[in-house]
């Protein structure tokens, strides 16, 4: 199946999503899941109480995408294939929950692992096209010594402007 999308938009969609995808999973591990009546009050469990790999899979997100903005090719693939796992022991996770006093947020968060198991193997599989950071303003060559630096190996810049290592001042 051939894609439409260059790859540049493609890694922007891609790391758009995996953003939003990992932001709304955090948000909805905070919300509240479940409540059980008490006698004096009503207790009230947040998605993150009932499962704590909610947090792991949203953090994870989150980290692949700074990862992937920082690398190149292997290092994206190593990146989403580490999401990918974690999204699937996410999954797994909230499929071993107890649904019986769960709202419907449970449903919510395999949803949204899923979208970032999605995304996490698209940065795993089509990464190698895509941009990356150019060194545009990395140096190529060594710095040129600047006059302060001159003046303390102990030559006028105004007058010659290579250090002779051995005529030495002190």
């Amino acid at each position: 199946m051939k894609s439409d999308l260059s790859p540049t938009r493609k890694y922007f969609v891609t790391i758009v999503l995996q953003l939003v995808l990992g932001g709304t999973l955090l948000w909805t591990g905070s919300l509240t899941w479940s409540s059980v009546p008490g006698e004096l009050a009503t207790q009230e469990f947040v998605g993150s109480d009932l499962d704590s790999s909610i947090f792991g899979v949203g953090a994870v997100s989150l980290a692949v995408v700074i990862g992937v903005l920082a690398t190149r090719t292997w290092g994206r693939r190593i990146l989403g294939s580490l999401g990918a796992v974690i999204s699937i022991v996410g999954i797994y996770s909230l499929i071993m929950l107890d649904t019986d006093a769960l709202n419907s947020l449970w449903w919510v968060a395999i949803a949204l692992c899923a979208g970032l198991l999605v995304t996490n193997l698209v940065i795993a599989v089509s990464s190698k096209k895509w941009p990356t950071l150019g060194g545009k303003y990395s140096r190529s060559a060594p710095a040129e010594l600047d006059a302060w630096e001159l003046l303390d190996a102990g030559v006028d810049p105004t007058v010659d402007s290579t250090p002779d290592p051995t005529d030495s001042h002190d």
